[in-house]
């Protein structure tokens, strides 16, 4: 009996098309995988903000702190001194942004973005601070010393998104003249709809493998490579913003570097995102990219 087989030529071409529809499309899974995971995330920016509009309601409608400098100074009673040696000697005794609104929606995991490979937000190394606020706060597994155990505070508190440090009333005096202040007033904000309050961002691997973001950020605000805020575009070249109103919604960034290649600078960039409608500094349209 004759036996028929594929021939090697055969066998080649069939592995040759497959190799093409896999080309084809590995990318459109990826493409829809990543898609659900900025549609998860969004979810999790709208959590935020509702949980953030029912703290404003409970604190004089002032939304949580979003500064680095109110939460990480001196108490009242000890002359609100604000050191930036990088150990974050001070907290204020006012919790900052995640710890705030967690409260309100008894769930940690809407902050966390299932696009975010590093989840440094709240993992400052050697803070102080950091560590005083997971304590006073009684998150599960944080210890006295964890700020000096690398990624120690990302296992116990992991965070993928920051805050509108800009929006905290602490960065329009001179720190040498700090005198409590705390995030402004809802009030203060003359377009809620249009000014970010907390969006997407990534984390700078330190020379220790320490991830760190902080949950403060303005647009551009460490921009370079493999930095805090390119990092924050993981989302199909955009990002998730949730604004001072409570709502969240999703924008493509713009293009964050320059037509040389170098990368923009802060002031550039929130003269870009101001173009499509996103504000930074509480009066709305800055001067020159600057809020003060």
């Amino acid at each position: 009996m004759k036996r028929s087989a594929f021939t090697l030529i055969e066998l080649l071409v069939v592995i040759a098309i497959i190799a093409i529809l896999a080309a084809i499309l590995f990318p459109v899974f990826a493409q829809a995988r990543e898609q659900a995971r900025k549609t998860n995330c969004l979810s999790n920016a709208k959590q935020i903000g509702l949980a953030s509009m029912m703290y404003a309601q409970d604190y004089d409608e002032t939304l949580p702190e979003t500064g680095w400098v109110g939460p990480c100074s001196a108490p009242a009673s000890e002359g609100c001194r604000v050191v930036t040696d990088g150990t974050d000697p001070y907290w204020s005794g006012v919790f900052a942004f995640p710890l705030a609104v967690v409260p309100y929606k008894k769930n940690y995991q809407i902050l966390v973005c299932p696009s975010d490979p590093d989840k440094g937000g709240f993992n400052k190394f050697g803070s102080n601070c950091f560590e005083l606020q997971l304590l006073a706060a009684g998150i599960p597994g944080a210890y006295p010393g964890i700020r000096s155990v690398v990624n120690g505070m990302r296992s116990v508190l992991p965070l993928s998104y920051a805050g509108n440090y800009l929006l905290a009333g602490g960065y329009y005096v001179p720190w040498a003249n700090y005198d409590c202040r705390k995030m402004l007033p809802m009030a203060s904000i003359q377009f809620p709809a249009q000014t970010f309050y907390v969006t997407d961002v990534g984390s700078r691997i330190d020379a220790n493998g320490n991830a760190f973001a902080g949950w403060y950020i303005a647009p551009g605000y460490d921009n370079g490579p493999n930095r805090r805020w390119p990092k924050g575009q993981r989302h199909q070249n955009g990002r998730n913003w949730i604004f001072a109103d409570g709502h969240a919604k999703y924008y493509r960034d713009p293009a964050l570097t320059n037509p040389d290649g170098t990368y923009k600078s802060q002031a550039r960039l929130i003269l870009d995102y101001e173009a499509m409608g996103i504000y930074t500094c509480p009066q709305g349209p800055s001067q020159n990219g600057s809020c003060s």
